[in-house]
């Protein structure tokens, strides 16, 4: 499906130094490695589970990190396919801009640009896992769960900075329409009204790419490639995906 680069990576538990802060910040399980500096093997950090930990702890994190988490989003749209094969391709890319947009920094992301494309990707991936049949027909209903939840977090990212709702109505239709803990719907409305356009970008992103694929399969028909599109498409790095379906022919 994709020409899969030398980019390892490793798992490791958060560090020591962050473990206790991590449950309150918008933490960052996988980080983008640094564009221009080839690094040691970059690591994406999972949360500790100790056989010291009180019972309903262990169960708590274990609920947390189940595996059609681990498979979903750890690996798929984070650690393997996604994220990190995308950026591996974006660095080695001709476009600076393409390799530097989607970088981690303190505001989200290094650039808006490169949201549709970094984010997009990760989430077509995982949709192209799915199709492909690699999860489980549990993970498979997550993961249906996960797109409504995407389409969910773009009417809340429009309507909150529109000012069409309100603070609450975010995080009541988080609780009633998706399903969300109490904890967890505010926290995804706060982020939303901290990053404007940030939650929009994925599904975006997605349904871009989706559309880009069907358009190139209806040009090519019998000669279409799924891996040379894919190859092609990551070449052009962290640039918006409209921009790419204009120049991608």
């Amino acid at each position: 499906m994709v020409t899969w680069p030398d980019c390892p990576i490793r798992y490791v538990p958060i560090p020591l130094h962050t473990r206790e802060a991590a449950p309150y910040l918008y933490y960052l399980f996988y980080r983008s490695p640094a564009p221009f500096d080839r690094l040691p093997v970059p690591e994406h950090v999972v949360t500790p589970i100790g056989t010291d930990m009180p019972a309903g702890e262990q169960l708590r994190r274990l609920r947390t990190a189940n595996m059609s988490v681990i498979t979903l989003n750890h690996i798929v749209h984070h650690g393997a396919i996604g994220h990190h094969v995308q950026n591996y391709y974006a660095y080695a890319g001709e476009s600076e801009i393409g390799r530097v947009a989607a970088v981690d920094c303190a505001s989200r992301i290094g650039m808006a640009q490169g949201g549709t494309m970094a984010e997009g990707w990760a989430c077509y991936a995982t949709d192209l896992m799915d199709e492909v049949e690699f999860f489980t027909p549990e993970e498979s209903v997550a993961q249906q769960h996960t797109r409504v939840r995407l389409l969910a977090r773009a009417v809340v990212d429009i309507g909150l900075h529109e000012r069409s709702i309100a603070f609450a109505d975010a995080v009541a239709m988080y609780r009633e329409r998706i399903g969300m803990s109490a904890d967890a719907a505010r926290s995804e409305a706060c982020k939303n009204s901290m990053f404007p356009g940030t939650a929009i970008m994925y599904w975006l992103g997605s349904e871009g790419l989706h559309q880009l694929r069907r358009e190139q399969q209806r040009i090519e028909g019998d000669s279409f490639s799924l891996r040379r599109f894919h190859d092609r498409l990551l070449a052009f790095g962290s640039i918006p995906v409209p921009l790419i379906a204009q120049v991608y022919a």
